[in-house]
């Protein structure tokens, strides 16, 4: 039983050698086409039905391309014995195998077509009208959403001529009913990818740089620092990102003419109620121009958003309209007068006696601030040494302090018997003014009767950076003498007072 079918088998197996010797074996194509079990005679016959209707499909991009068909091109089949010759090839032993694989022939030989109507037709499909040439990815413009972004390639539209024309006439020659041509590479192509690394370095390197944001403090009037300025300050070298020192410097310079107060003339409503100018004076903001920018472009290398301050020569109490803020002193020459007031409270009022207008010792108009206080301060000057109890220099060497030698204050005194320059006050008031007034308090000064001019201070953000370094280094010449007691000359000596001075109070 076992041996009938296992002969069975083998009768089988080689009835289907025998039958396999002269015909495709199972599952075979021929130019994509499936010929299995057919002879010769019969795999040509129906390659050539195949020809007389044979089309191909040539797509592009873009939706482009047409088709081509078999008369178009006058096609016709050329067979010269090659689909025997396929047959022969194969081992018709192999045949069971057959049904579990799918044996291919590929020939280019079996079709003769015209060459040139090929190419006239392919010319006519449109592929080459209107090309786009390919575009390189490249970084975008900065946004403040989004910073710096590469922008995709564009791989354009241009065939490759002599590439196109190769590749649909191989399509043709292996009756291929499809042809994609961006598959073949057939299409020109940009020379630089939205991966390039080069391209994709310098994005972040310049992203370091705008995605911060600085905010600078000016009150109701504060600056930003953030992208849309970096950017126009950026230098690039490669991949290399730096800023621009000059540009950061430029900003800066017009930062401190915006904002910087030192010096300026100030609109200033007096304790009579009148609104006055006050001009000159050593008070307010006043930006270290260079040593600001020098800060600003550390920290935009160190990419790190949150607050900026500037750096200043000198500070006011507050920014805006005002910035004398609600706590300073109000020196009224005319009247003779302090007023100190705290929250826009006046907590302490008193006669004084200014400097001397008749020897031009002067107390200089304008708006100040307190340098520092001293306790038991030593005023030295020319022939003379003079103790004081309460020292609050705020111009340079001139500032308020007690004077024991004189027993009446206000009026018209200083005319004629002021001091050098310095406001004197009794010693009681001295001492309360002393309790309320801090280091860098302003002191607003005006008024009074001058018979010598006053030098106006200029406007320090007018000034050049030289102008200013020497300005500064003035400015700090007068306060380290203020702090050695280095007052005006003789200022001690004026005790005396004239007789018709009124008493402190009336």
């Amino acid at each position: 039983m076992v041996l009938g079918f296992f002969g069975l088998l083998l009768l089988v197996y080689f009835l289907g050698t025998f039958y396999f010797v002269s015909r495709f074996l199972p599952n075979t194509t021929f130019n994509e086409k499936l010929v299995e079990r057919m002879t010769e005679e019969e795999a040509e016959e129906l390659l050539t039905d195949e020809m007389s209707s044979y089309a191909l499909t040539v797509i592009g991009r873009e939706e482009t391309g047409g088709t081509i068909k078999a008369s178009d091109i006058n096609l016709k089949p050329v067979f010269d014995g090659i689909v025997g010759k396929c047959i022969d090839e194969q081992n018709p032993f192999t045949w069971p195998v057959s049904f579990f694989r799918s044996p291919e022939f590929n020939s280019e030989n079996v079709v003769d077509f015209d060459e040139n109507r090929l190419v006239a037709n392919l010319s006519a499909l449109g592929l080459y009208d209107n090309e786009r040439a390919p575009a390189d990815a490249y970084l975008s413009e900065y946004s403040s959403e989004s910073g710096y972004t590469v922008i995709p390639e564009d791989p354009g539209t241009t065939l490759k001529r002599d590439a196109t024309e190769a590749a649909v006439k191989n399509a043709v020659e292996l009756l291929k009913t499809e042809v994609i041509l961006e598959d073949e590479d057939c299409y020109e192509s940009p020379s630089v990818f939205r991966d390039d690394p080069t391209l994709n370095t310098l994005k972040d390197n310049l992203n370091k740089f705008v995605q911060i944001k600085l905010t600078i403090d000016y009150g109701d009037n504060s600056e930003t620092v953030d992208g849309d300025l970096i950017g126009q300050w950026i230098s690039v070298d490669g991949t290399n990102v730096t800023l621009d020192e000059s540009k950061v410097k430029e900003y800066v310079d017009s930062l401190a003419k915006a904002h910087d107060t030192f010096g300026i003339a100030r609109e200033f409503k007096t304790r009579s109620g009148e609104t006055i100018t006050v001009r000159g004076g050593n008070y307010g903001w006043w930006t270290d121009r260079p040593n600001t920018a020098a800060a600003l472009t550390e920290a935009i290398y160190k990419g790190e958003s949150g607050e900026f301050k500037p750096v200043y020569f000198s500070e006011a109490v507050s920014h805006g309209d005002s910035d004398i803020g609600d706590d300073y002193v109000e020196i009224d020459l005319d009247d003779q007068h302090v007023f100190v007031y705290k929250d826009n409270q006046m907590v302490v009022d008193s006669y004084c006696v200014s400097g001397k207008v008749s020897a031009g010792n002067y107390t200089p108009d304008g708006t100040y601030a307190i340098t520092y206080k001293e306790r038991d301060a030593t005023l030295v000057g020319e022939n003379y040494s003079s103790s004081v109890s309460y020292w609050m220099p705020f111009n340079g060497n001139i500032g308020m302090h007690d004077a024991s030698w004189r027993d009446k204050f206000g009026g018209s005194i200083y005319i004629t018997g002021g001091s050098h320059g310095c406001v004197n006050l009794p010693k009681k008031k001295a001492a309360e003014i002393y309790e309320y007034v801090e280091k860098g308090e302003p002191v607003i000064v005006y008024g009074g009767k001058q018979e010598v001019p006053q030098e106006e201070k200029p406007d320090v953000t007018e000034l050049t950076e030289e102008q200013q370094q020497a300005l500064l280094a003035l400015v700090l010449q007068q306060q380290q003498e203020a702090m050695d007691g280095q007052i005006n000359e003789n200022e001690g000596q004026q005790a005396e007072a004239p007789q018709e001075a009124p008493q402190e109070g009336q």
